[in-house]
């Protein structure tokens, strides 16, 4: 199956194209720019590196969050417009499990972050059991320093949650490690690896469901303000 995969959940969108487990390429949107006038280019820009047209795709992944509203929002659109087009299946995958998948194999438990603000994220624990990622929390919000202080193994952590407060809370002991740069940050490659058995089980994601948004929109916010 040749499917796209794209995540756009926080400020380093990216977009990769993979043939079953293979990963024919990926690339990364422009983080310093708005992410609407560029995610269309840069999907085409793709698909032209690696010699496929958009006709050619059989499925498509997308981060679901937690992440941003606006990046959450324009990925999704983004692919469901495809799904719509072309008539193919679309998986939505967890940022934090999808992040998980950046480090296969680990021989040690992975905890997902994504930042909210200042010791504040949303987290969840995995760990990779003969060759198969399984989540040991549910996806939870909760204190950095929390989630730090009750870490009896040792453990690895991803996310720009970790990113964002390492430096603001104390954390000691050789339990806690940070994980290497390149599977640091969510990434299209972990949600086309996740998004690949989604896909395989045919476990689509339903017409006009919503992503998991760290906070409401400011739209959302002023309205909730003046019905109150």
């Amino acid at each position: 199956m040749l499917f796209l995969a794209i995540e756009t959940a926080t400020s380093r969108p990216s977009m990769a194209i993979f043939r079953d487990q293979k990963l024919l390429g990926s690339i990364e949107c422009d983080s310093s720019g708005s992410l609407t006038p560029q995610i269309i280019p840069t999907i085409h820009q793709l698909l032209e590196d690696v010699s496929c047209r958009i006709k050619d795709l059989e499925g498509l992944a997308v981060s679901i969050g937690p992440g941003t509203f606006t990046g959450l929002r324009v990925g999704l659109a983004t692919m469901t417009a495809f799904r719509l087009a072309l008539g193919v299946p679309l998986v939505g995958v967890s940022t934090l499990e999808g992040l998980a998948w950046n480090l296969p194999n680990s021989d040690v438990p992975i905890i997902s972050t994504v930042s909210i603000r200042t010791d504040r994220i949303y987290w969840a624990r995995f760990r990779w059991q003969q060759g198969h990622l399984v989540r040991e929390d549910d996806e939870q919000m909760g204190k950095f320093s929390d989630v730090c202080a009750a870490i009896s193994e040792p453990t690895v952590f991803l996310g720009d949650g970790w990113i964002r407060n390492k430096e603001c809370v104390e954390v000691s002991g050789p339990s806690i490690m940070e994980g290497p740069p390149e599977a640091l940050w969510p990434s299209a490659k972990g949600i086309g690896q996740a998004g690949l058995a989604f896909l395989q089980r045919g476990e689509c994601l339903p017409e006009g469901c919503s992503p998991h948004y760290i906070q409401a929109s400011y739209a959302e916010t002023a309205k909730s303000t003046i019905q109150a």
